[in-house]
């Protein structure tokens, strides 16, 4: 993913939680991993949005992190760190869906498949054109199939 693409979801989250009323820090130059384990974790004290999310991600990385904690800090459902309650399992995988959504439009791959008007879509043109990682890639295909959003 290009790093360009990465800050312009920087700034979409931002404007988006901004429009919820939820002012956000977002700091992604902090050794997160290292002292917690962890890609990202999402706190919010007095209406506001802290994002943490570890400085040695790559770009795609960063990117998916940073969604899939702002649906965290927008559901706040929560301490999400047990993450052995049904409650947090069933967070994570909303949060996984929302990802795909938010990072990809049925109407992103529409314009991509018409790029591709001969062939099926397939994950190696979302990789092409968004710089996904192939899984990253299926999985928003398997899950806009599963929709009904794509055939």
């Amino acid at each position: 993913m290009q790093n360009n693409r990465y800050e312009d979801l920087l700034i979409r989250v931002e404007n988006d939680l901004a429009e919820r009323g939820m002012p956000a820090t977002i700091l992604d130059t902090i050794p997160l991993q290292e002292n917690s384990g962890l890609a990202g974790v999402t706190s919010i004290k007095d209406g506001k949005v802290y994002i943490f999310i570890d400085k040695a991600l790559s770009a795609f990385e960063k990117a998916e992190t940073l969604v899939e904690e702002y649906f965290h800090a927008i559901s706040d459902l929560g301490d999400l760190l047990d993450y052995q309650s049904t409650r947090a399992q069933n967070n994570e995988v909303s949060a996984r869906e929302s990802v795909l959504t938010y990072m990809t439009s049925a109407e992103d791959l529409k314009r991509v498949a018409k790029q591709h008007p001969d062939m099926p879509l397939a994950p190696w043109m979302l990789e092409e054109a968004f710089g996904y990682p192939i899984d990253f890639a299926q999985a928003t295909l398997d899950f806009y199939r599963r929709s009904g959003e794509l055939n």
